[in-house]
Order: structure tokens, then C-alpha cells, then sequence
């Protein structure tokens, strides 16, 4: 039994010895695999931010390029805007000398519609005079009214309107282009035409009347388009 005790105590102690030992190889592995995986989350955190910073440098590049872009767009549009300018400078005086052009050719033109052409003309002055109105607006209307006017060079077109030189009495006026203008009293007894050299109406035979008549009626949409003999500047 004396021997027995301390074999018996000397095991123990042995065994405690190597459960320590088992212990801390386990602490220590633990510390090992914590270390490792330490280790491992810091590299994926820094991986992580390379990237980032890769993104943050391509978006940077992005935004380099977008704005080297805009600065070309702001360059474009600073010299267009200086050339509007330069256009609207030059279309004034242009719109101008096309106003008084069409002023001039009014009075030296035919005495036809002429209420509505120097209607459209003080319409027109009013805009160009208008300081409020857009350059845009302004040409469009100096471009109408000049359009009209050119439109009657090609016109046959007949209307209702005063005589010529007798107070209260209607007449009907035949406008062929610029080549004539005629007017026919309703009861078809008085005609002429008037004479662009002289400025002055000139009476017209009344055997020609049948001819104005047919004339009218084409011009109106009441017959149908033919030839017609209508007097001419000149004629008798």
C-alpha cells in the first residue's frame, strides 16, 4: 500500500499534467485560428478597399471626362450665341430696307387692294418698331408681307370694291397679276383699266364687257378655267 499510494498519486499527476498540456494546445490552436482568421478578415477588408478605390478613380475619370465634354459644350454654345448676335445685328438693317421696299413698291404698284396692303405694311412697321417683339417675330413678318406681295404677281382674283372715280358706286375689280387691273360697273355700262405710265384710268369699250364678265366669273370659281379675251393695258 506505501507503494501503491505514490504510483497511484504519481498518475494522477500525470494525467493532470497532460490534460494542462491538451488544454493549452487548445488555447494555443484556438489563438492560432483566431490569429488566422484575423488575418484573413484584414486582407478581404483591404481587398475591399482597393477596390473602392478603384471604383472612386473610374468615377473620377467618369466625371473628368463628362465635365472636359460640358466645357466644350459651354465653348460651342458662348460662340454660337456671339454669331446670333452678330446675325441679329445685320437683320435689322436688312429688315429694314425690305420694309421700305415694300412701301415703295406699294405706292409705285397698281392701285389694287389697297386698303389691305397698306393695312398689312402699317401692321408690319408696327412690329419692326416694337422693341418687345423678337427678332424672329419681326422678320417672320416682313416676310409675310413681302410674300404676299409677290404672290399677287401671279394672281387672277376679282372683289367687290369702290369705283375709281365716282363717289358711291360699287364696281367690280379684275386683277390679272400685274399685268391689269380693271373694274366693270354692275350694270356692265362703264369699264376701264388702269394705265401704270400715266397713273391714271383709261375707259374701257363696253363691247369688251362680255370678256371681263367671263373673266370675273373664272376668277370667282363660278365657271370653269378657259380662254377668255379680257383688254389689256393699252387696248382700246
Amino acid at each position: 500500500m506505501a507503494v501503491a499510494i505514490p504510483a497511484h498519486a504519481q498518475l494522477e499527476q500525470a494525467l493532470g499534467i497532460a490534460k494542462n498540456s491538451t488544454a493549452a494546445s487548445a488555447a494555443s490552436q484556438q489563438r492560432v485560428e483566431q490569429a488566422d482568421d484575423d488575418a484573413d478578415s484584414m486582407a478581404r477588408d483591404y481587398r475591399a478597399i482597393l477596390q473602392q478605390t478603384d471604383n472612386m478613380k473610374l468615377f473620377f475619370d467618369q466625371q473628368s471626362i463628362y465635365l472636359e465634354g460640358q466645357k466644350g459644350d459651354i465653348e460651342s454654345l458662348t460662340e454660337q450665341l456671339g454669331s446670333v448676335e452678330i446675325v441679329k445685328r445685320g437683320m435689322v438693317p436688312m429688315m429694314l430696307r425690305m420694309a421700305a421696299e415694300i412701301e415703295d413698291s406699294i405706292k409705285a404698284d397698281m392701285p389694287f387692294k389697297l386698303r389691305e396692303r397698306r393695312e398689312r405694311m402699317e401692321r408690319m412697321k408696327a412690329v419692326l418698331g416694337d422693341p418687345t417683339v423678337t427678332p424672329t417675330e419681326q422678320y417672320r413678318q416682313v416676310l409675310a408681307a413681302y410674300k404676299n406681295e409677290v404672290a399677287y404677281g401671279a394672281a387672277i382674283e376679282s372683289y367687290e370694291g369702290a369705283h375709281p372715280t365716282r363717289s358711291g358706286v360699287k364696281v367690280d375689280y379684275l386683277m390679272i397679276g400685274r399685268l391689269a387691273l380693271i373694274y366693270m360697273t354692275k350694270d356692265e355700262a362703264d369699264l376701264g383699266a388702269y394705265d401704270l405710265a400715266s397713273k391714271t384710268w383709261k375707259p374701257i369699250d363696253t363691247k369688251q364687257a362680255l370678256g371681263v364678265r367671263q373673266a370675273i366669273r373664272i376668277a370667282n370659281g363660278e365657271a370653269a378655267a378657259q380662254i377668255v379675251f379680257a383688254p389689256m393695258p393699252g387696248t382700246k
